[in-house]
């Protein structure tokens, strides 16, 4: 598998994001920020790996390293892409909204609370939350202005017409 290929066509924009790819072991890394921009964890994605969890945790499809007490988000750097902030759970979900010109971070699940919703709240943005119909989703939700609740689908597998639909509707 040609990794840089499938990373474009799960809409990662390479040039924007700039992951590390390691075509020999099929592995992309994706550097993780605070909400100061320093680096502070990263996570490793695997396409061809199996979802299920294994005894070393590396060898899943998804790894993820922060350092500990961290809020630590991926998409920094598509904040100037538009005035409206989506914040979704996944890297590829968040992949969605920049490819259309959105500014979009993913935070990875990592719950971070408080200092997250007030991060939010001093950017002076509309934020729109992203969130799958689960209890994460759920608990997703309070942290933007408005949030959406996808059906069946991530944000990173749903139609081209849905996701353009988000921007016209929030942006």
């Amino acid at each position: 598998m040609n990794i840089e290929q499938h990373l474009l066509d799960r809409h990662l924009d390479i040039g924007l994001h700039r992951p590390v790819i390691d075509e020999v072991n099929g592995v992309a890394s994706f550097y993780l920020w605070n909400l100061s921009g320093c680096l502070v964890g990263y996570q490793q994605y695997r396409p061809e790996a199996d979802k299920k969890q294994k005894n070393d945790p590396r060898d899943g499809r998804y790894f993820t390293y922060r350092a500990k007490n961290t809020i630590a988000v991926w998409g920094l750097e598509s904040l100037h892409l538009s005035d409206t902030i989506f914040v979704c759970e996944g890297i590829f979900d968040a992949c969605r909204m920049t490819e259309i010109g959105c500014s979009a971070i993913a935070i990875l699940s990592n719950n971070s609370g408080w200092d997250l919703r007030n991060w939010f709240g001093s950017l002076n943005r509309k934020v729109v939350a992203i969130c799958d119909n689960n209890a994460a989703g759920r608990q997703l939700a309070k942290f933007g202005d408005y949030s959406v609740i996808t059906d069946e689908l991530d944000l990173g597998d749903s139609s081209e017409e849905y996701v353009i639909s988000l921007k016209q509707k929030y942006c």
